[in-house]
């Protein structure tokens, strides 16, 4: 049973791979999150030695200010996200992107294609394609030549991506189901009736399967792009931004931040009972409730919501 999907949520994200919520952010959430992209892209132009316009990507972005912290477990959105992959998951990426407006001499590349001069300028004219798949985009785990169903992400976005090319997300609905092999087979070019440029105001927020290709537009605009992406796996992968998150991180957060944040409850082995004879992985094989608080707090939620739609 759902905890907070929609019948109709529940069915595009099945058949698109995706669910736009406008309006997710409250104006107080979204202006702490603005104010802590500029202080951290204070930080950033100075560590790294950028201009002003220069763009840059945080990954893990988590650890670098608690306010992109607190996205990972937001009350309105962590129902969604167990609803849509379940509660047996953690955080694999958290990311910034800081991308202002293209200098008025930089030609954009055709959307979706990955080359051309915005590209080799650090602008990362990013290609059509799924994500979980690295650099072997067409070498990936399949079932009959499909991308499992392995990961989430929630688009937030920060700044106004209502009008077409400012740094807008590209999704091919429903390509999920499809097989990359296809998107190899023609050269990373999705025809345009497959695609969909989101056009969304600040505060929206979008929860999709990473499966689902996509691209990011050109931003040929007059504001900077500021988004944010957290994604979610499953806790028998391997996380891309960290090995382990600082220990002291986990130690302050809560039980079910410290699971999502790739943590295990701080009793005993990470192998288990028996590590010397018998090893067994605490992300792999479930023996401590302990480990995944987040099912209890799934159970809960789903009981509540079936007691809520009960007819009296």
């Amino acid at each position: 049973m759902s905890i907070a999907m929609t019948e109709q949520q529940e069915k595009d994200f099945e058949e698109k791979g995706f669910i736009i919520l406008e309006d997710f952010l409250k104006p107080d959430e979204l202006a702490r999150l603005l104010s802590a992209v500029d202080e951290v892209a204070d930080k950033v132009r100075e560590a790294e030695g950028l201009e002003p316009n220069d763009p840059f990507a945080i990954r893990n972005a988590l650890a670098h200010h608690e306010a992109f912290l607190d996205l990972v477990d937001h009350p309105r959105m962590l129902p969604l996200v167990v609803d849509a992959i379940g509660w047996n998951i953690q955080i694999r990426t958290t990311h910034l992107d800081y991308r202002p407006p293209y200098p008025e001499d930089l030609e954009a590349g055709e959307v979706g294609v990955g080359k051309g001069a915005d590209q080799k300028a650090g602008y990362r004219n990013v290609s059509w394609h799924p994500d979980l798949a690295s650099d072997y985009l067409f070498g990936a785990p399949s079932l009959d030549g499909r991308l499992p169903f392995m990961e989430v992400k929630v688009f937030y976005v920060l700044s106004d991506l209502s009008e077409s090319n400012s740094g807008n997300l590209w999704l091919s609905p429903g390509s999920h189901k499809l097989i990359p092999e296809e998107l190899k087979e023609m050269d990373r070019k999705v025809d345009p009736a497959d695609a969909v440029e989101l056009k969304l105001r600040p505060g929206a927020a979008v929860l999709w399967r990473t499966a689902t290709w996509h691209c990011v537009g050109p931003n040929l605009s007059d504001k900077t792009r500021k988004i944010m992406h957290v994604g979610y796996h499953y806790r028998w992968l391997r996380p891309t931004d960290y090995i382990q998150q600082d220990p002291e991180l986990l130690a302050a957060s809560s039980p079910i931040r410290r699971q999502l944040l790739g943590g295990l409850a701080p009793d005993g082995s990470p192998v288990g009972d028996s590590p010397d004879f018998h090893p067994s992985s605490r992300y792999w094989i479930i023996r401590h409730s302990e480990d995944v608080p987040l099912k209890a707090w799934a159970e809960e939620q789903a009981s509540a919501e079936s007691r809520f739609k009960e007819p009296v």
